[in-house]
């Protein structure tokens, strides 16, 4: 299989960044309260619904191949930042220090499946690799609706 070449181009206007992806466009800008016209989700929020997305992606790929009864699957994810690194504070992190993933999967499936698909997604999806890879304390919560 060939590398997968993945990429955007994006204008800003002050604060608010219109990011297009082939025939997709995504507005980013930052809150009221940092300075931005907050018409859209800022970058951090951006990155967490990435995640969702790919692993709902993954999720979806991966329960056909494990002939799972994925129904349905959401996500409610929440990131930890320590503002003191944003704030240029050189001994704290930039970035998010714990995730916690809750997903609610929509199945006729027993526990043990949900979670054996949980472990397959974590293993597959790219944004979640690319987050534990950064040492952040990924917590993932997997539960049956």
């Amino acid at each position: 299989m060939e590398k997968m070449e993945v990429s955007i181009n994006a204008t800003s206007e002050g604060t608010t960044l219109t990011s297009k992806a082939g025939k997709h466009q995504m507005v980013f800008d930052a809150k009221a309260e940092m300075g931005g016209g907050d018409k859209g989700p800022n970058p951090m929020e951006g990155l967490l619904s990435g995640l969702a997305a790919c692993e709902n992606i993954t999720a979806i790929t991966l329960a056909k191949e494990m002939n799972f009864d994925l129904q349905n699957i959401d996500f409610k994810i929440t990131g930890i930042i320590d503002p003191r690194g944003l704030m240029g504070d050189s001994n704290v992190r930039t970035y998010f220090e714990t995730i916690d993933i809750e997903a609610t999967v929509t199945t006729t499936e027993t526990e043990e499946r949900i979670k054996e698909l949980q472990k397959a997604v974590e293993a597959s999806c790219p944004t979640y690799g690319m987050f534990a890879a950064a040492n952040i304390d990924m917590n993932d919560n997997w539960i049956k609706a």
